[in-house]
């Protein structure tokens, strides 16, 4: 069972990697916008960092 202090913590994380992967995938559009064709890798951990952080927050809420 999570203890509200662990939901409280994995709420913080869980919005601090969507802002994260956000960022993340901004800069990488940008990049690859750019010429940059790599950049698209970045994109791709961004959607990751994103699942992660949309599952962090969905743990800290339960």
């Amino acid at each position: 069972m999570l203890t509200p202090l662990l939901s409280d913590r994995m709420r913080h994380l869980g919005v601090g990697c969507l802002v994260v992967a956000a960022l993340m995938f901004v800069a990488a559009a940008v990049i690859f916008a750019a010429g940059f064709e790599p950049a698209f890798l970045a994109m791709l951990l961004a959607l990751g960092l994103f699942t992660f952080g949309v599952g962090a927050v969905t743990v800290g809420r339960r």
